[in-house]
């Protein structure tokens, strides 16, 4: 009898345990909130991703549709001269080329050194020097290039003898200019532009005229 009254008390206090009817309620809204932060941060991931799609693809816009430069133009404009030296079948001439270079694009054109060849009768008779430097956008520089053209390096001819006597020296500039143009701060354009100029040097007047360029 006393075991069966301990198992009857036992069992009454085991139904009196309290319990919270509305623990299966806050589970549910804590699964809910969890899911809710998921999908957020979700919606986040993908409109970072579309953000970051939409500026690489109007940075790779720019730079294929911005970078179909013109090529610049590179020649000889005019010349003036120092010292004058013509002899029946020699010369020695001292010659400040006034030359160009004719940028036909928005951006600025930065170019590197180079060399400009000059030659009487594809014989190379000097050198000049353009250093580096750049053009503005729209925008036309010019400078000069001093220049020795001599004709110690041409092969004895009758040719020179007659040009001299003639009174006119057919000359020929040939030089290659490399630069770039910048698109926003990543890219870079480069061009390469050719002078191949033909002229003549007027002895008499000591001008240059008929100056042809392609």
């Amino acid at each position: 009898m006393f075991f069966t009254d301990c198992n009857f008390i036992h069992q009454h206090k085991k139904k009196m345990v309290p319990t919270n009817p509305y623990g299966h309620v806050n589970e549910d809204l804590s699964a809910v909130a969890n899911d809710a932060y998921r999908k957020r941060r979700r919606r986040y991931l993908i409109s970072a991703i579309i953000i970051a799609s939409c500026v690489v693809g109007i940075i790779l816009l720019l730079a294929l549709t911005a970078g179909n430069f013109r090529t610049p133009r590179f020649r000889v404009r005019s010349a003036t001269f120092g010292t004058f030296n013509v002899g029946n079948s020699t010369f020695d001439i001292q010659m400040n080329t006034e030359v160009g270079i004719r940028n036909r694009n928005f951006r600025r054109f930065h170019y590197r050194d180079t060399a400009v060849d000059f030659y009487y009768r594809d014989q190379k008779v000097g050198e000049g020097k353009v250093w580096d430097d750049r053009v503005k956008g729209r925008d036309t520089r010019k400078f000069v290039v001093p220049v020795i053209l001599s004709s110690s390096n041409v092969a004895s001819s009758s040719e020179l003898g007659n040009d001299i006597n003639g009174g006119v020296l057919p000359l020929r500039s040939r030089s290659r200019l490399t630069g770039k143009f910048k698109i926003l701060i990543f890219f870079r354009k480069y061009k390469h532009v050719n002078m191949d100029c033909s002229m003549d040097l007027v002895i008499a007047s000591r001008v240059l005229r008929t100056i042809s360029c392609r």
